[in-house]
Order: structure tokens, then sequence, then C-alpha cells
């Protein structure tokens, strides 16, 4: 069906572009057999010129006059083009040897074209291209490099990412057992970039785990896909406003919330510092964006550090070079806090990274571009949208602002972007601890539920982790926060109270719920048994969406993860968390189990869990992804015996380097199907691509090969008995291998179940 279907296309596509070389034709010819002149010009290009904008940053001193025309310089060329290698797979060291030795060695090798290393990365596992995207695309000898991009990012071997936007993740520092939030996460590269962190150290299932957080819906969706490709059981995706992110529950008492390790608020900004990738804003640009957004930053960085736990840890970064949203917004936090918030020194983790340091001092202008020398001064003319603290306090270099870094674009080729790492040292002045909760009689017990359910749920949703105090001075904090009752209680500690409540469903929130199998769960049995699953594997973990009918698909969470549903599933907009394990695939030639083992899932069911498992020489293994339904006289003499041990289905091909063999020096396993006569793949395109080339092959190039060898042997022979055969036993299995391999790559079923949509 797979075949035929991509035949049908070809022939729609043959048609379209048919009847489209008519209408050309006629065109040219205009209907008199005379050629029409080809009056084809180019778009109008957006003026990379913008006088505001090079007055406002020459009178804020950010670049240096010597420096001032090298910078607006880089500024108006293209973007180069960065990437990075998941670090944290096992493949990580076998794609640099790969980068090094296959592509930058042979394929640009020349003067023109330098690629290198990012020198302040970790590792040698980012890199950049001194070419813009657009200038690889059109490079025919850099086509097999741009191939090899393309298809290492969809299998999640390499991100392709800006490179100053690598930073923040960084200077978070990270580690395997941290709770980390991302406050404003899509489209979710540095959430990725958090997940490879996390499992830094090689584990499957780390101990924390990563909240990504984004307020557009939409931009979730697109996010779970940039996300899923690292196959992480530890991430879970959410909806909210991050200037109002609930609280996540995380145990039975009143202050049993999560307080976060590591924050990151890459906030919303004016992009002043991406004209290089986005053009457009060249001609946008003006004073009042930076004045327009500082609001809301500065409640987003209050929010992050009422969730960061005492002696965590906050990067608070923007892609913008405006003072206004960087310096102005850390230094007016700084005042804010009292003393409970450090800046932290980070040019230790970035060595050989060139960048300027913070300002003490600079200017506020209109959109007239008329210099604010204070609020009063704005208010005399009539201008609401100012606030104090967008001007730089009296005692500003008592914070010491000299340690955000700002990294401008002509210093090493790159974006514009700043960055602040934030301790927290203390308990927030605004917060002080919750006092214990009292005894309450059953009536006022009562009474508060119904109190409770009349409320507002955001509300709740905005409470602190401790109490707030109030600040009749900032009418922004008596809104996000809520004085304790008098009872010792707070809204919405439902759980705390005896008596049940019925919760408020979310507006506008339709996703399918998250549930989990229990311990001794009937269901489990028949695949534990046909696939010889360990029996200490947590079955708790075990997720599945669908509340009726069968279970689809078979998702697995990390222990704290799975707690944090349990416990938020009514209160938090979850959309996407767990790594896919099974799908369901019913046939029948295996009627004991209807699940089928998804490649994403091995991460948690390796070789090490399953014991339906089949160990494969280096050369079996090619063979095995390089023919579509290799048949078993094509294996060696081992692989037949071993196969022969397994009945019908699907099964695990598992491959671990011998002494001397360095090419790879990483173990490999890829799940597939096991049928009567032959073997298939269940890998997309992609995946066989990259671990082809893990091995030294490249997938293109030996399926040309093996296409002119079958054409000439059909030429000579008309021996047709090995398609006749594939045929046949595709016929057998009911193409249920070809549609569990189209499943892999299949971005469809969003709506109904959207773990499933990447």
């Amino acid at each position: 069906m797979f075949e035929l279907n991509i035949s049908f296309f070809e022939i729609d596509k043959c048609a379209v572009d048919h009847k489209k070389g008519n209408r050309d034709r006629e065109r040219e010819n205009n209907g008199d057999g005379e050629k029409r002149e080809n009056k084809h010009t180019d778009y109008p290009t957006t003026k990379k010129t913008n006088a505001n904008y090079e007055q406002y940053y020459k009178e804020q001193g950010i670049i240096k006059e010597a420096e001032w025309e090298a910078f607006l310089e880089s500024m108006r060329q293209p973007l180069p083009t960065t990437f990075r290698i998941t670090g944290f797979r096992g493949e990580a060291q076998e794609m640099l040897k790969i980068i090094k030795n296959e592509y930058i060695t042979k394929l640009v090798s020349n003067d023109d074209c330098p690629v290198h290393s990012l020198p302040w990365y970790p590792n040698e596992l980012g890199w950049q291209i001194d070419l813009s995207r657009r200038e690889i695309r059109h490079q025919q000898d850099l086509q097999p490099l741009k191939e090899f991009l393309l298809n290492e990012t969809e299998s999640g071997n390499i991100s392709r990412q800006e490179a100053v936007s690598m930073i923040p993740p960084l200077v978070l520092d990270v580690k395997p057992h941290h709770k980390v939030l991302d406050m404003c996460a899509a489209p979710g590269s540095k959430t990725a970039q958090l997940i490879e962190l996390l499992h830094a150290d090689g584990e499957n299932v780390p101990e924390g785990y990563v909240i990504a957080n984004d307020v557009c819906n939409k931009r979730c969706y697109l996010m779970v896909h940039q996300v899923k490709r690292l196959q992480s059981p530890c991430c879970a995706i959410v909806n909210h406003d991050a200037t109002t992110l609930p609280n996540i529950r995380i145990g039975e008492g009143i202050k049993d919330f999560v307080q976060y390790d590591r924050v990151l608020c890459d906030v919303p900004c004016s992009g002043d510092g991406t004209l290089r990738k986005n053009v457009d804003i060249w001609s946008r640009w003006n004073a009042n964006i930076g004045p327009n957004l500082h609001k809301v930053q500065m409640k987003i960085l209050k929010r992050g550090l009422e969730l960061l736990a005492v002696g965590g840890r906050l990067v608070y970064s923007t892609c913008s070079l405006n003072p206004v949203e960087n310096e102005a917004i850390i230094a007016s936090m700084m005042e804010k806090c009292k003393g409970c918030i450090e800046l932290i020194d980070v040019s230790s983790q970035l060595p050989n990274l060139k960048y300027n340091h913070g300002l003490s001092s600079w200017k506020v202008f209109n959109k007239k571009m008329e210099h604010m020398s204070n609020l009063e001064e704005t208010r005399n003319k009539g201008y609401s949208h100012f606030e104090g603290s967008m001007f730089p306090p009296d005692n500003a270099k008592d914070f010491n602002l000299e340690r955000c870094i700002r990294v401008l674009p002509h210093h090493q080729n790159t974006g514009g972007f700043f960055i602040v790492a934030i301790q927290k040292t203390a308990t927030l002045p605004w917060m002080r601890p919750v006092p214990p909760v009292q005894e309450v009689k059953k009536e006022e017990n009562v009474d508060l539920e119904q109190k409770k359910e009349a409320g507002d749920q955001s509300k709740e949703a905005s409470v602190p982790v401790e109490t707030v105090a109030k600040e009749p001075a900032d009418k922004d904090d008596t809104k996000e926060t809520t004085d304790v009752k008098s009872n010792g209680k707070r809204p919405g500690d439902a759980l705390t109270d005896p008596t049940p409540t019925k919760h408020k469903k979310m507006h506008g929130y339709k996703e399918d719920p998250f549930l989990f199998l229990e311990a001794n769960d009937p269901f489990w049995d028949p695949i534990q048994k046909f696939y010889g699953i360990r029996p200490d594997f947590p079955i708790e973990q075990v997720m599945y969406r669908a509340e009726t009918g069968h279970k689809r698909t078979i998702y697995f969470v990390s222990n704290q993860l799975r707690n944090i549903i349990r416990r938020n599933s009514d209160r938090i907009r979850f959309i996407n968390l767990g790594l896919r394990i099974f799908g369901r695939s019913p046939s029948p030639l295996v009627p004991d189990c209807e699940y089928r083992i998804s490649q994403e899932g091995l991460t948690v069911l390796g070789a090490e869990c399953i014991t339906r498992c089949v160990q494969l020489s280096r050369e079996d293994m090619v063979t095995f992804m390089t023919y579509d339904n290799p048949f078993f006289d094509k294996m060696s003499t081992k692989a037949r015996e071993d196969l022969k041990l397994f009945s019908i289905g699907c099964i695990l091909m598992h491959y671990k380097p011998e002494a001397g063999e360095t090419k790879p020096s990483c173990n490999i396993t890829v799940c597939g199907w096991r049928g009567k006569s032959s073997l298939r793949t269940f890998l997309s395109k992609n995946l066989r691509a990259h671990y082809l080339r893990l091995f030294g092959v490249e997938l293109e190039e030996i399926l040309k090969v093996l296409a002119k060898k079958e054409n000439a042997t059909n030429s000579e022979t008309g021996d047709t008995s090995q398609d006749s055969a594939v045929e046949t036993e595709e016929n057998t299995n009911k193409t249920e291998t070809v549609k569990s391999a189209d499943s892999e790559k299949s971005s469809g079923a969003e709506k109904m179940d959207t773990n499933e949509g990447t």
C-alpha cells in the first residue's frame, strides 16, 4: 500500500505539473504563437537601515565608536548556519567523527566556506558554517552537507539553532537531579537543550525533569515535535500565561508545591538583536517597542523568582540589545527583592566567548526619539506607558550589573543577545511562610468549599508557594497574590479538605486525560509475557490517553512527572508528556500480543529490558537496514539460528561492537518485524540513513547500487522470484509491518492524541 500511495502521489503531481506547463506556454505565446517578453522583476528588498535605530544605540554607548561601522555592517549580513550535536546520546561522538572526517575535510576544505566548532561550546558539540541557509541551498558542492543536516535534524541527532540561543541553557548549569522550568519555551530549541543537559550523565530516566510552558496554545503543539525528537520521558509541556503561572502540587500538604532548582526566563522582546535573520524589523523598529514590553517582562521575571527555590538559579535572557528590556528589568528587580537575589559571574562557563558587560546607566527615549530624563517628565508630556523602573536607579552600580552579558554580532559573527544569571539567596521580601493549619468546624469547612467553587481558578494559579504580604506601593503584586484566610487555609486547597469538591473545568482545554496503569494490571500481562520484559519494570509509570475503548498508544513517564500529573490534572493545562513505548497494531499472525514496540521507546525499553531481542553482527545490521524485506538467507548463519528461536512478531535487533570494530563504536538497538521468512525494519528513512551512516554506509548510494543490480538481473534472466516472494510475504502479513513503519513517520492524529502527533 505504501508503494501504491507514492505512485498515485507522483501521478497527481505530474498531472498538476502538466497543466501548469500548458498554462505557462499559453501565457508565453500570448495566444497568437508569438513568444511573450519576460517581464519578471525581483521583489523589492527591505532596506537595511533605520535612522532611529542607529541614533538610539549610538546614544546608549553599547558599542564603541571604533566598532560602530563593523557593528552595522554585520547587522546587514545574513546570519550563518549553526547547529549542535545532541550530546547525551551514545552516538554523539560518532556523529562528531563523521562531521569532522566526512564533511568538513572533504566538502568544505576550501577557504571560501569555513566550517568550525563554536569555541565556547563544550566538547565541540556546537558548529558554525559561515554561510547563510540560502547560500548552502544554492551551492551544488554543499548538497550532501545540506541533506546530512536535514536528515540528522529529523532523526533528533542534530539541532539547528542560532549560536547565541545556545548560551542561556549553558549558563543555567542544569544537573540530572534538577527540577527545571522553561517559562516561555516555544518554539522549543532551548527546551531541547535543557533536556540534553538533564540526560548528560547518560541516564535514560534521570531524577529531574523539565516543565516547558508557553502562553500560545498553537506554539505548544509546534513545540511537541521539537521536544519529541529527544525521546525523553522527563519533559512535560504546559499551556499557561507565564506572568501568572500556577503552582504545581507535588505532595499532600498545603505547602507542598514544586520549587524549581533552575528557571529559564527567555522573555518576549523587541527582537532588535535578530536583524540579521528578521530583516522586517529594520522598517518596523521604533523606541516605543521596548517600553511597551517592559511591564510584561517584569511580571515574568517576578513570577519566575517566586517559583525558584532558595539557592536555585534563574537565567533571564532576551534577543534584544535594548537596556530598557534588559538592565532596567534586572536593576528594578534587584531593588524590589532587597538583597534576596544576586547576579552570578558566569564568565568561567563561557570560555572564548566575546561579549560586552552590562550597563549601569542608560537613556530612555520616546517614539519621537526625545530623551526622557525621569518618570515625571514623561507624565508631563502625556506618556502613560512609561514606568519608573525603566530609568536607571541612583544606586545601579551596587547591583553588579557588569555581570550581565551582551553578545554583539560583529564580535564572533552571531546575532545579538542579552543574558544574566541570578541566584536566589533568601525568601523574597513580599512572601512569608504559611501559618500552620488550624482545626475548623464542619460548617465552616463546607462554607469554605462553597466560596472556593464560586471563585476564579486563575486567582489560585497565581498564588506563590509562600503567602504574600501586601505591598500597597505595587499594584501588580497584589494582583498575583492572595492573603491567607483566617482559618489558615488558602483558596483552592481542596486536596487538604475531607469533603470532595467538584472541580471547575478549564476554559478552552480539550486534551484527553492522562491515565496510568496500576500494579498487577492484567492489561500489562500479555505484553510483558510476549516481549519478556523484566518483572521489576515500573508499571505504575506506564500511561495511556483513552478513557474508553482500546488503549491505542502506551507511554512511559518518569516517576516525578507521574506524581505531578496525578496531583494537578484538574489545575494545569498539560499539552504533552511521556515517551511512546507501544502502539496497538493487532495482527492475526500474532494473537498473543496486539502491541508493537515504538523505536523512540527503546530509550527505556532497550536490549537490557527485553528478552525478545536478537544480537546481530555489523554485516547483518547493515543488511537488515538496507533492504526493505531481507530474507533470512541473506543473514549470517548465527543470525538465522537465533531468529528461529522467536515466533512471528515485533522484535529488537541489537548491535554491540566487538573488539577492533570502530565504526561504529557504540551500541545500537532498532525494532523491526520478524516475518515467516524475512525481516522488516520499523525505522523511518531518516533514521535508517542515520544508523547506516554510523556504519559507514550512505543509504542513497547503496539504494542506487541495488536498483542497478536488480534491473540488470531482471533484464538478463527475467527472474522475479524475490519480488514475488516479497509481495507474498507482505500480503501474508496484511501490510501490518508497512503500516507500523508509516506510523513512525506520520504526523496525523494530533486532534485525537497529541502525544502521537510526532
